[in-house]
């Protein structure tokens, strides 16, 4: 992946579980634009096999983990996988969520809008996903 950012990271922004696709394993985390922030941030994890993450997180810090951190049961298949995976803790208002993903988290910053495809997911149109609100042809 490009973009691999060095752990732990953090940001100070709002962000949004903006994409899950199952069938790619994708999941991209987006903190949009807004007056305080000119910027957007994308971050992407890949091969992503469990989450426990809300929907919107306040804050974010990521940093690496290990598979004994994670509160909850594994099913035995996530077990007998996990060995080849990376645990990342996801750290916001003091509470620890956690993905089980490929090796690596690519991070991209830039001043594109909230409907625009992710420069991580370049062969990724999101008009697909896009309610009708977001199209402006």
């Amino acid at each position: 992946m490009s973009n691999v950012a060095t752990l732990p990271i953090e940001f100070n922004r709002k962000f949004s579980l903006h994409l899950y696709w199952a069938s790619h394993e994708l999941l991209l985390l987006r903190s949009n634009q807004t007056n305080e922030h000119p910027t957007r941030i994308d971050i992407l994890f890949g091969d992503v096999r469990w989450l426990t993450i809300p929907a919107w997180l306040d804050g974010i810090r990521i940093e690496r983990g290990q598979l004994s951190d994670i509160p909850l049961p594994l099913t035995a298949k996530i077990k007998e996988e996990a060995h080849f995976m990376s645990v990342f803790k996801i750290i916001s208002q003091g509470i620890t969520h956690y993905i089980l993903a490929g090796d690596g988290v690519c991070v991209a910053e830039d001043e594109i809008s909230f409907g625009v495809n992710s420069s991580l997911l370049e062969n990724l149109d999101f008009r697909a996903f896009a309610a009708p609100l977001w199209d402006k042809r």
